[in-house]
């Protein structure tokens, strides 16, 4: 048994100095740490007796905006409408004949009066001529029975005519007189188609089409060109019966053609409601000179700007001053008195209403207060604020 004993005792020694070397260690460990501890709080004993001042970050300068409650707002509403000639018509010959020249083409610009197109005349001429001559014969005839007239009357005061030969010469003479009228009615007549085989513009205007050539032959009424007078162009707009009745011939208002404004004045309100759309065309008169165009096109689309008023309260302010909050509310910053000094505090609002880069909102603010602009990617709840200058 005792040789047992003896082959078991030294199989514990190992063991027991694991145990041994891991108590030192941990010892060891626990200084290190207690020493580095030491010079840290050695250090900042040091840094404080030495008066080094910890950092303090000063207030964010911010531009504000005073918030000024109002009891309405303005709304521009637009009315779409298109630009059209105050006159336009269709240039047609009353007699038919030949087309012998046109003088335009399509584009030009024609003042009032100016000739369009010319007929063959050459038939016309050689009956003026042949009436003329017819003319020259009653004349002719006509001074004979005035002779004949007088002669017949000197007889009968002598006695050697009756009265009889006396009331034939006259009625000769009333018969010449009355060919010689219808001649002469002839004669104007003629005058008259010469006059009008020459085409001529009613209005000055720009010849927007040309439908007949040299040479063509056209019957009374065939159109040959349309005219336009561009010069005054109409704008015709429908609007609502009850808005229709805000205006009057005379009246100023403001038109936008392409989002250039220009002004008009309106020149007739019509009297009945279109059946199929159920707005009173309204005529205005336009401004030749749209912001910096030249000119309207005839057909153009132009929106009439009505000014409608909003009863609500609310404030305007920039869109600047907006930020997009949770669930697609909005809010602001505004600039308020903190316990020391002024802090930005958020404050939830709603569009009603943008215009011009501006916004009508309404919502927790108070009127008086100072909404900051931009710059909220650096703002928070509390954030430390200077104005940027005095308001």
């Amino acid at each position: 048994m005792s040789d047992h004993r003896t082959d078991a005792q030294p199989s514990t020694e190992p063991g027991r100095l694991r145990r041994l070397l891991a108590g030192v260690l941990a010892v060891g460990f626990l200084f290190v740490v207690l020493g580095l501890g030491g010079l840290g709080l050695n250090h900042l004993q040091r840094s404080a007796e030495a008066g080094i001042a910890v950092t303090v970050r000063p207030p964010l300068v911010v531009e504000t905006v005073p918030l000024t409650m109002q009891n309405r707002f303005m709304v521009e509403e637009r009315f779409a409408g298109r630009i059209e000639p105050a006159r336009e018509t269709s240039l047609a010959f009353e007699l038919a004949g030949t087309v012998a020249e046109v003088l335009v083409e399509e584009g030009d610009v024609i003042a009032a009066g100016a000739p369009i197109a010319h007929l063959d005349t050459r038939a016309w001429a050689l009956e003026r001529q042949r009436t003329e001559a017819a003319m020259a014969a009653i004349e002719a005839d006509l001074e004979l029975a005035r002779l004949t007239t007088e002669r017949q009357r000197a007889l009968r005061d002598r006695g050697h005519q009756s009265e009889q030969g006396l009331d034939n010469a006259r009625l000769a003479k009333d018969a010449a007189e009355a060919r010689r009228a219808e001649m002469m009615a002839a004669l104007a007549r003629i005058e008259l188609d010469l006059e009008k085989a020459t085409l001529r513009a009613p209005f000055a205007g720009t010849v927007t089409e040309r439908d007949v050539d040299e040479g063509s032959i056209v019957t009374a009424g065939a159109v040959l060109a349309r005219l336009q007078e561009t010069a005054r162009p109409q704008a015709r707009i429908g609007l609502p019966p009850e808005l229709a009745v805000r205006y009057a011939p005379g009246d100023e208002v403001t038109l936008l053609v392409a989002e250039a404004r220009t002004t008009g004045v309106v020149a007739a309100v019509a009297p009945d409601v279109d059946p199929a759309t159920r707005t009173v065309s309204v005529l205005i008169d336009v401004a030749t000179t749209p912001g910096d165009r030249a000119g309207f096109a005839m057909g153009e689309v132009v929106r009439l700007a009505v000014a409608r008023p909003v009863e609500t309260a609310g404030a305007w302010l920039p869109l600047e001053a907006l930020s997009e909050g949770i669930r697609g509310l909005w809010s602001i910053y505004v600039a308020a008195d903190g316990a020391s000094d002024m802090q930005a505090r958020r404050e939830a609002v709603e569009i009603l209403h943008t215009a011009g880069g501006r916004a009508f909102v309404r919502g927790t603010f108070a009127d008086g207060d100072h909404a900051i602009i931009g710059g909220h990617n650096r703002l928070a709840e509390g954030t430390a604020v200077a104005l940027a200058s005095a308001e």
